[in-house]
């Protein structure tokens, strides 16, 4: 099964978590890591490669909040074709998507679904309702 990594600024990645499993009653092989304000950045690298060990060996999605914050920055390292792959602009309807499908795609079609399933889920709601 592959596994999980939310990587953020401040609390945002437990949240996610948090609400995500709420709504799909999972976060089996899931793991947050989270920059805080007092955090020296140099650490969060270390913080990464420690959460991808206890989430699976199956390959690994690594989902962060913006890219090119420092957060996405430290997860690029980790790229690994067909092993590891990151996802920034992480939000909860990508994170329920990635608890309900991860079981039944390929890491490959799995990224590609969060990539559609964020893009869908932001909207204006008043032209929405037009």
């Amino acid at each position: 099964m592959t596994g999980l990594v939310v990587v953020t600024h401040a609390g945002l990645a437990t949240s996610l978590i948090a609400a995500s499993s709420m709504i799909t009653g999972s976060s089996e092989g899931c793991e947050a890591v989270e920059l805080h304000a007092d955090d020296p950045a140099d650490g969060l690298v270390g913080r990464i490669a420690e959460a991808l060990k206890t989430v699976g060996s199956d390959g690994a999605i690594i989902m962060t909040d913006m890219f090119g914050g420092t957060p996405s920055n430290a997860a690029m390292s980790f790229l690994q074709e067909g092993k590891v792959e990151v996802v920034t602009g992480v939000n909860l309807p990508m994170m329920v998507e990635f608890f309900s499908r991860r079981g039944r795609m390929t890491l490959e079609e799995l990224c590609a679904s969060l990539l559609r399933c964020g893009r869908e889920s932001v909207i204006v709601a008043g032209e929405f309702l037009k």
